[in-house]
């Protein structure tokens, strides 16, 4: 108590982001004062909401493993997208992120084909980008969004997958999460590949061919 400075009861101690120094309330007893309050710190203590890319098992482990939804959204390959176009993907996540930033969710995401095991469980695939899940890894379910891929879509699929149960179907198991290399950040390159002409292709056997011609 003395650590604190309590001198008296009830004292209502608000530990924010300086946990070694909190505050008292001050405010009225009422019990509508001190929830009002309390919601008040929550909004102001908050962490800002992230949206990280799914690049190993570390990422599935911190976000997902203990989360109570996980959204996981599958991207198209950058050179669909380029760089413009996955980024505003990403600004549609992270802007429903920061609309339940006070619920205990997370959100990741992957590219295309990236992570083969989990796309195939909650069956993501082929034509299929962008996509979007809700996975609750604890659980062994998910639930997969059946509209388009906008904001106000998103943002009722959260709400729905808050309230639980609704279209929820179960994993296989869990996910086995490759490691991949972190998306740089700009548009993919086309790996060219080395071009032969069909002479240089066909010239041994139009050699072989001479030869044999001439031997006759």
């Amino acid at each position: 108590m003395s650590r604190f400075n309590v001198k008296g009861f009830p004292t209502i101690l608000v530990f924010g982001v300086e946990k070694d120094g909190p505050f008292p309330y001050e405010g009225a007893r009422a019990a509508s004062a001190i929830e009002s309050f309390a919601l008040e710190q929550l909004e102001s203590n908050v962490s800002p909401p992230e949206v990280l890319e799914l690049s190993g098992p570390d990422v599935m482990e911190e976000k997902c493993a203990t989360a109570a939804i996980c959204f996981v959204a599958f991207l198209p390959d950058i050179l669909d997208s380029k760089a413009e176009g996955r980024n505003k993907y990403l600004d549609i996540l992270l802007s429903a992120a920061e609309k339940f930033k006070q619920s205990p969710y997370s959100y990741v995401w992957a590219a295309a084909g990236k992570q083969p095991d989990l796309e195939q469980q909650v069956g993501v695939g082929g034509y299929g980008y962008p996509a979007l899940v809700a996975l609750n890894v604890k659980k062994g379910a998910y639930a997969p969004l059946r509209s388009a891929f906008q904001l106000k879509q998103i943002n009722e699929f959260v709400r729905e997958a808050g309230q639980g149960g609704k279209g929820n179907l179960p994993l296989e198991k869990v996910p086995s999460i490759v490691k991949t290399q972190p998306w740089d950040g700009k548009d993919g390159e086309v790996i060219e590949e080395d071009e032969f002409s069909l002479e240089d292709l066909m010239g041994d056997d139009g050699d072989v061919a001479a030869a044999t011609n001439d031997e006759l």
